[in-house]
């Protein structure tokens, strides 16, 4: 299958629609201009990416790990009970689930997880809970905010 490169893209659109009156040629070259310098950010943004994500590894309070058999066998459960809707976010979640009941047993309290991902939160678009992904935060001792300012919802006094 023969490839087309964003130039050629660009130039097949500037193309048609510069002649078919839809944009005249010095909005066309502005055009070109801007999605030109906003492709070689993105592309200076992506070979950056693991230099950023080693920095990120690198700071005391990140740890970055690999799903362990406990994980990958709670990732099998969480799928075969239908809790989360994506593959990926199976393994998300037993990850956090059974880091945050291994962090309980050691003693840790007030465990929170801070997730934006509509997937893995365990209410829906209107607030209703989601009994099954509610039950798995709760049984690993885990409060989920809906971001990142610790905020929402907020965590009851009782929660443990």
């Amino acid at each position: 299958m023969p490839t087309t490169s964003r130039s050629e893209c660009h130039t097949a659109i500037s193309l048609w629609a510069t002649p078919a009156g839809k944009v005249i040629p010095e909005d066309a070259s502005i055009t070109r201009a801007v999605l030109d310098k906003y492709e070689r950010s993105i592309q200076d943004d992506l070979n950056q990416l693991d230099d950023n994500l080693k920095v990120l590894a690198a700071l005391p309070y990140i740890n970055i790990f690999g799903l362990d058999d406990t994980m990958l066998d709670r990732a099998t459960a969480l799928a075969l009970a239908g809790i989360a809707p994506k593959p990926f976010d199976h393994a998300i979640l037993a990850g956090i689930l059974v880091t945050a009941q291994r962090l309980w047993e050691s003693g840790e309290r007030g465990l929170s997880f801070c997730e934006t991902d509509a997937g893995l939160q365990p209410w829906g678009r209107y607030g209703d809970i989601k009994p099954e992904l509610r039950a798995a935060y709760d049984q690993s001792h885990v409060w989920v905010y809906g971001d990142f300012t610790l905020a929402q919802p907020m965590r009851p006094s009782d929660f443990e």
